[in-house]
């Protein structure tokens, strides 16, 4: 990217937000940029008072900030442009729109991130599942239980319909693990789908900073 604009992104379950804000000073080295994570996704008065307190340019959801993004668009400043990368409709897979995770799945980790003292091996399992590496030095960052339970809890009883990414450039990796990309494409067809890549955000961030430079912002 050779402009200066300024960035507002949404970070998914469970990651830290200096980590993410690596990722995007990789690829966006020259931008302002504003890391979210939202404490009590289900709100929708955080969600507009974090909106609000930060007018960006350009706005990504990542993963669970994707279907956040989505659910509060309509906080969002006229004339914006929005992105979504891991996008997620419905993050559970009897809702038929991509999700791969069982409402059981959901709910066992929810009990063992409300039983453990120490969830340290459950988080490390989530980024091992997900294809991430675990981020040694940014984990005291990672949220405590409660907003951990709270974001999940917002994943298993949120979802959105494809008409809503209708204004947002949507990316997903071929092998993302939480989400069929090829289910997802059927019902958003502006999708740009990624071989080789899962659930990273390196990947699909260098293919939205390419889409907005051919796009001139």
């Amino acid at each position: 990217m050779e402009k200066n604009i300024t960035i507002t992104a949404i970070s998914g379950w469970a990651i830290p937000e200096t980590w993410f804000a690596e990722q995007l000073k990789f690829v966006f080295p020259k931008s302002k940029l504003t890391i979210v994570y939202p404490e009590n996704p289900a709100s929708r008065e955080e969600a507009k008072n974090i909106l609000r307190l930060f007018p960006s340019q350009l706005y990504i959801g990542y993963s669970l900030g994707s279907l956040w993004l989505l659910k509060y668009q309509s906080f969002l400043p006229k004339n914006c442009k929005k992105a979504i990368i891991s996008p997620i409709l419905d993050f559970l897979d009897k809702g038929n729109l991509g999700g791969k995770t069982s409402e059981y799945q959901l709910k066992y980790l929810i009990k063992l991130l409300t039983s453990c003292s120490n969830y340290e091996g459950v988080l490390r399992k989530f980024f091992f599942n997900a294809k991430l590496t675990y981020p040694e030095k940014h984990s005291h960052e990672i949220p405590d239980s409660k907003i951990l339970i709270k974001g999940l809890e917002f994943l298993k009883n949120s979802s959105v319909t494809a008409k809503e990414t209708n204004d947002f450039i949507s990316i997903i990796g071929e092998d993302d693990a939480f989400v069929d990309a090829g289910v997802l494409k059927s019902y958003i067809p502006h999708l740009k789908v990624i071989k080789g890549t899962g659930h990273s955000p390196i990947p699909l961030l260098n293919k939205l900073a390419k889409y907005l430079l051919a796009d001139n912002i």
